[in-house]
């Protein structure tokens, strides 16, 4: 399985030679939330595109896109069985927010879990994610956890590997804290790569920085 991030909270999931093996997650468009977003369209053509939850940061179509198949619900999609697992999108129980959902995608030899727009957790939440192999975890605040949240996170869940995603970014016009904040607070080794490739993965217990 081969992780690439396309900014912001969209990733691609791959699995070479595999039927519908290509998924796109959360993929935002240039032009969304009022003309913040400036990062470039997202290329396909993927198998699927699947979405944590309905905001245009996270679930923007585009032709580019090369699919109209939507993943929303648990089931098998080609290799992979996803599940889903709802978490409020502030730190006061969705009160202020509402609920988003957490995507887990497993192909019987590794598992990653997208967290959405998590911005609270509970012990119910961590022990769904035990055995979690890439945990994608937003790390910017103001709508999701901040460095310090999502390294308390990353802690309790104790994944192999961390991406964290939904920082701040030039291209990006919104209040959110940057990549360096979670890497302080967290204090795990740092490993930068293009692509993080699960047939040649850098040591467990690393933060993986990957290029957009």
């Amino acid at each position: 399985m081969i992780v690439r991030w396309l900014g912001h909270a969209a990733f691609s999931i791959n699995l070479p030679g595999a039927l519908d093996g290509h998924l796109c997650l959360d993929p935002h468009a240039p032009g969304v939330l009022g003309g913040r977003f400036a990062l470039p369209e997202i290329q396909g053509p993927f198998d699927a595109v699947l979405i944590t939850h309905r905001h245009e940061d996270h679930c923007a179509w585009r032709p580019s896109l090369g699919t109209d198949r939507m993943i929303d619900a648990d089931g098998s999609v080609g290799p992979y069985d996803v599940r889903f697992r709802g978490v409020p999108h502030d730190a006061v129980d969705g009160r202020q927010m509402g609920w988003v959902r957490m995507a887990s995608v497993d192909d019987g030899a590794h598992r990653v879990v997208h967290a959405g727009d998590l911005a609270g957790f509970s012990a119910a939440d961590v022990a769904w994610l035990r055995g979690v192999d890439v945990l994608l975890v937003p790390v910017g605040g103001t709508y999701t956890l901040d460095g310090a949240g999502a390294a308390a996170f990353t802690r309790a869940v104790e994944p192999r590997w961390v991406v964290p995603m939904h920082g701040a970014d030039p291209a990006i016009d919104l209040p959110l804290a940057p990549v360096s904040d979670f890497l302080a607070a967290l204090g795990w080794p740092v490993a930068a790569t293009p692509v993080l490739d699960l047939g040649s993965p850098p040591p467990e217990r690393h933060v993986v920085l990957l290029a957009r």
